[in-house]
């Protein structure tokens, strides 16, 4: 009796770890910037070590590259194979929560954040591709390319009270800590549905819900952002975790930002710690009036402790800001050297605005500024999800 039990179980054991394996099957590549490598007009595209850049999933073999439109689907596609290059094809919005509110602050953290593995290319397919209800996080992981979506910033179902400051939110809708070599592009990240005017008030405080859209901290470095669009958000991003993190961030977090659009941002766009960042063929277009929008304008960049940046070709529209040094704000920070931007269609001047222009480092990579004024009238054709 026991030998035919055990002859029975065997092939429902064999069945079983076949199914569990191989229940995602590989899939052709639907888009074909799937097997892009970061230019080298940025951070990501450049290693001085071995110059080698961010290659993300495009090396992955057949096996390895996946089409998914669920969160089943991708989480499988995630922990295949966890060492091996893999290129992951999103198709359609997909809802991390599964339809399933989370309850609490533990609920949403062990359900909501989807962790990118290395050397893996997350791309969407099509014009409406993207996460809602969700996190990316890049945690300790090198050569990662993300593209081609769109991703509504996560709703804190259970703020943290922080005495003095009020209710402030935890996840972000990408958030990359401790990781190297990423590049993100042609990424529209908003608030959606749920805007900050949607707000109630907790024990005399506004609740707030969202934190910010893309962080980059903790040591983090060699990245570019490019042809993203950031909508109508708050705190928008922020470069280096805090003042007292310098054993992580210093002379880490070099970061290019080129041909973003920043729209009805109200703030840290970027916020910047330690960083080196580069900014060049960037838009802002905002207003300060209350009255026209949900998200009025305070500042774009924000320099913070030990943070420097150079700013190219970049144009700020901000509409009934008279005073062009207001375009940056110095928290324990000033080292900002702007050449050949535009504030409301006239010359950046910033010369009065007590920054420090004077640079201890220098672009290691070769690349092309464009015209800011083109590119911003033909941005809406070239920027954000479904524009690659």
């Amino acid at each position: 009796m026991k030998k035919r039990l055990i002859a029975l179980l065997i092939p429902l054991a064999i069945n079983s770890y076949s199914f569990t394996s191989y229940a995602l099957s590989p899939a052709p590549i639907k888009i074909k910037q799937a097997l892009d490598v970061a230019p080298e007009n940025g951070f990501a595209g450049f290693n001085l070590a071995t110059n080698s850049g961010t290659t993300g999933g495009s090396k992955a073999k057949k096996e390895m590259i996946f089409l998914v439109n669920n969160k089943k689907d991708l989480l499988e596609a995630i922990n295949i194979n966890k060492d091996q290059p893999r290129i992951i094809q999103v198709s359609g919005v997909i809802d991390i929560s599964e339809n399933k509110p989370y309850k609490n602050f533990d609920d949403q953290k062990s359900r909501s954040l989807i962790k990118i593995p290395s050397n893996t290319t997350l791309i969407g397919v099509g014009d409406n591709a993207g996460f809602i209800n969700g996190s990316i996080m890049l945690s300790k992981v090198n050569n990662v390319i993300i593209r081609n979506l769109k991703i509504e910033a996560p709703i804190d179902v259970e703020p943290k009270f922080e005495e003095g400051d009020g209710w402030n939110a935890e996840w972000d809708g990408i958030n990359i800590i401790s990781s190297t070599h990423v590049w993100v592009d042609h990424v529209t990240l908003t608030d959606g549905t749920f805007t900050d005017n949607m707000y109630r008030e907790k024990d005399g405080w506004k609740y707030v819900q969202h934190d910010g859209l893309l962080d980059i901290k903790r040591g983090s470095d060699f990245i570019t952002i490019s042809y993203c669009l950031f909508e109508n958000h708050d705190k928008t991003m922020l470069i280096g975790h805090s003042d007292k993190n310098a054993d992580q961030d210093e002379n880490k977090l070099n970061i290019t930002l080129h041909h973003n659009v920043f729209t009805d941002i109200t703030q840290r766009a970027p916020r910047v710690r330690f960083g080196k960042i580069h900014m060049y063929n960037n838009l802002f277009k905002g207003t300060v009036n209350k009255s026209k929008t949900v998200y009025p304008y305070q500042y774009s960049i924000g320099l913070g402790y030990k943070g420097s940046v150079l700013s190219e070709n970049n144009l700020f529209l901000i509409d009934g800001l008279k005073d062009s040094c207001k375009v940056a704000k110095q928290f324990k920070g000033d080292n900002l050297q702007d050449k050949n931007s535009l504030f409301n269609q006239s010359k950046l001047q910033l010369s009065s605005c007590g920054f420090d222009d004077n640079l201890r480092w220098s672009v290691p990579y070769q690349y092309s500024v464009d015209d800011i004024k083109q590119f911003s009238k033909s941005y809406s054709r070239l920027v954000g999800s479904g524009k690659l």
